[in-house]
């Protein structure tokens, strides 16, 4: 019996062993400070912890990151922005492949409900006060441009550099849902930005440029003025809409009237904001520097929507049109501008809207 006990003893020591190594293995992933394990693969993925707010309003922003093997000074970043949920490392998890592949370092900065609380402080970017209504346009009042959330990441930016030795003055931006939401707004009220090329993947609304909305859907109280605009059209802004993100009963979608005149579902929602800031920016005459890409057969997934973003911003690549043509530039003027029409009913609860 003795003997068989010291054989189960023998077995059973080897698989704790492993067990126990696979524990720290993944403890170090999370912990960039950590030296045990220092292998190429473990090492390459970690966060740290910048200040990027402003003696008013400070903010201890944590980047969650992949870098490639070879880092170097020139070495291109992208900014991944999470959804609603704030879940900075699920969307690591999604983009750390292709830090390695494309030899990027792949950023995605935590937008805290603490610092940034609720849509009013992520999705739209801390740029009017917390009293904001999405259907009340006498309420909400402009916050100081350097406070909101877009300034915060842009300042993280200066704080990368000094980590990783990057001699980089811009940065590419990508984000899903309610990322996305942050980054069009981003570009059309903080084009000063360092940023590269943005990509809004399937946002669930969008902020026209009207000025009878307030924010999530117009300018109205913002501080933005017509002239403003020329900039932010100026800045490479990708509206990239996956097809099957078409569900006009999606449970992330606002009801409100307002918000379906948008259009039904994502894509149409999408495709009208582009068409609709296009004839803006003809008839002030602007350049426009937006683009609109479509991915065939992916619906409101932003794990799946990370592979076309990383194509498009890292190696230049769209997606292959099944079916090309499809402008609506035949739509009178019109017929677009009366999309922007609102309502008067109460607004949804905004904290988690994507």
């Amino acid at each position: 019996m003795k003997k068989i006990i010291i054989c189960l003893t023998a077995l059973f020591l080897p698989l704790t062993g492993c067990q126990s190594l696979s524990q720290d293995a993944m403890e170090f992933t999370e912990d960039s400070d950590s030296n045990f394990l220092d292998t190429a693969t473990f090492s390459r993925y970690g966060s740290i912890v910048v200040e990027a707010g402003t003696p008013e309003k400070p903010v201890a922003m944590r980047l969650w990151y992949t870098r490639p093997d070879q880092l170097h000074a020139d070495t291109p970043v992208v900014m991944v922005m999470h959804g609603g949920r704030r879940d900075a490392d699920a969307y690591r998890g999604f983009w750390g492949t292709y830090a390695n592949q494309y030899g990027a370092l792949i950023v995605v900065p935590e937008i805290t409900q603490e610092d940034f609380p609720t849509g009013w402080g992520y999705q739209t970017g801390n740029w009017v006060t917390p009293d904001s209504s999405s259907v009340d346009a006498s309420k909400g009042q402009r916050n100081p441009p350097e406070q909101s959330s877009f300034a915060a990441v842009d300042r993280a930016f200066d704080q990368l550099r000094e980590e990783f030795g990057l001699e980089t003055n811009q940065y590419d931006i990508w984000g899903h849902g309610s990322g996305a939401q942050f980054v069009s707004r981003m570009v059309m009220l903080y084009p000063q930005a360092r940023i590269g090329t943005a990509v809004a993947a399937n946002a669930g609304n969008y902020t026209f440029p009207d000025w009878s909305l307030p924010l999530r859907y117009g300018l109205k109280n913002t501080g933005i003025e017509e002239a403003d605009l020329e900039p932010a059209y100026a800045h490479r802004l990708v509206i990239m809409l996956g097809t099957a993100d078409n569900d006009p009963s999606h449970r992330l979608l606002s009801q409100l009237a307002v918000a379906r005149a948008q259009g039904a579902h994502r894509v149409e929602k999408g495709e009208n904001f582009f068409a609709l800031n296009k004839a803006k920016a003809q008839e002030l005459g602007m350049p426009f520097n937006w683009t609109l890409e479509t991915v065939y057969g992916i619906g409101h997934s932003g794990q799946q929507m990370s592979r076309p973003g990383a194509r498009y911003l890292l190696a230049g690549k769209s997606e292959q049109a099944l079916f090309p043509g499809g402008d609506d530039s035949g739509r009178s003027s019109r017929e677009r501008n009366e999309l922007l029409q609102g309502s008067q009913e109460e607004d949804d609860p905004f904290a988690d809207m994507d």
